[in-house]
Formats: C-alpha cells, structure tokens, sequence
C-alpha cells in the first residue's frame, strides 16, 4: 500500500526536483536514481523549459558580468 502511493507521487516529480534535475544537467553531474525519475514520469516538458529558462538567465547574467567587467577596465 505505502509503495504504491509512493510509486503514484514519484511519477510526477514536484518543480523543485525537476529545477534541481536541470542544474544537475548544467554541471554534468546526477545520480543515476533521479535520472531514473525523471525518466519514469514519461512528461519531458518540464525539464525543456526549465533548461530554457536557466539557459537565458545564464547567458543574461554573464552578459551583465561582461558589461560590468568592461566599464571597471575603461575606467
């Protein structure tokens, strides 16, 4: 009984596990039960725009760095 409830809750990761699953993907590290989690949910949308979005707040961040970088370096 407990298990299967278990099984039910465990198809559909929260957006925590999903944001943690895609950080993970970023540094190339995941152990290979939350691989076996996200793949089990059968649902990859989640982690697509997930990927996206961390994508373009990374790229506007280094960007940002950037831009602060130049105007300390010209004076």
């Amino acid at each position: 009984m407990y298990s299967s409830r278990k099984m039910q809750q465990s198809s559909k990761p929260a957006w925590w596990q999903v944001l943690c699953s895609v950080l993970a993907a970023f540094f190339g590290v995941q152990s290979q039960r939350n691989q076996a989690r996200d793949f089990a949910g059968g649902r990859f949308w989640p982690y697509v725009v997930t990927g996206i979005l961390l994508t373009l707040v990374f790229v506007a961040v280094v960007y940002l760095l950037v831009r602060l970088a130049l105007v300390y370096a010209t004076g």
